[in-house]
């Protein structure tokens, strides 16, 4: 499938895919996501290569919305290592979050100069 850009993380070992739809959001609901986004998993290798598809409303995208399937993302990748948030490694899964947002947003701003968040 064609994608508008991907983002990498866990030191560049992962990515995701992003593309971004101009429909209307009734359209994107029916392909079965949500109405504005969202996250669908798809590694075969939870700590190395593709880790998944995020899909978005490109009318209709907001950090909201950008947040929201980021953390299904952070979920997901925690899920899969068979991992759950402690006291001990809720520190390092938020600066994971960070990472994969500052990522999102740098590559987002660079392909799509025009959307404004």
């Amino acid at each position: 499938m064609e994608y508008d850009f991907r983002f990498t993380f866990n030191r560049n070992k992962q990515f995701v895919e992003v593309s971004l739809w101009e429909v209307h959001p009734t359209t994107f609901s029916r392909w079965g996501g949500g109405a504005w986004g969202y996250f669908q998993a798809c590694y075969t290798n939870p700590r190395q290569g593709r880790f998944g598809e995020l899909h978005f409303v490109k009318d209709r995208l907001r950090y909201d919305v950008v947040n929201h399937e980021l953390l299904h993302v952070l979920t997901e990748w925690m899920w899969a290592g068979g991992e759950t948030i402690t006291r001990k490694n809720e520190e390092r899964y938020a600066t994971f979050f960070d990472e994969i947002t500052r990522k999102f947003i740098r590559e987002l701003r660079r392909t799509n100069p025009r959307i404004i968040l």
